[in-house]
């Protein structure tokens, strides 16, 4: 795997989940299937952190958390096959331990 870059400043680096396009055997999901993960739109995972993250407050996420994101302001790079986005500190909305719960409505 490429190394990926290292947040600066108050930056975040998250992952984000991308949607199964077909099942395992080979179907091709439809787009109603799709819809029912909507929360990868506004969800991802953090993968690192900037050093001046939270330097002025508590903390709102770690490592390794699911947080919920606004859906349009982040930086998109694709590495590897994976989408990765950069957003500040203080974009994170809140963590959720289940992502795959939320339902999100246009």
């Amino acid at each position: 795997m490429t190394k990926l870059p290292q947040p600066q400043g108050w930056k975040i680096l998250i992952k984000k989940k991308k949607p199964k396009e077909k099942t395992e055997g080979g179907v091709i999901l439809s787009d109603l299937s799709l819809e029912a993960e909507s929360w990868l739109d506004i969800t991802a995972q953090v993968v690192a952190l900037g050093a001046g993250c939270y330097a002025d407050r508590e903390p709102y996420c770690k490592e390794g958390d699911w947080v919920i994101v606004p859906k349009f302001t982040q930086f998109k790079m694709d590495i590897d096959g994976e989408e990765y986005r950069f957003v500040n500190d203080d974009e994170i909305i809140a963590t959720i331990d289940d992502p795959t719960v939320i339902k999100v409505y246009s």
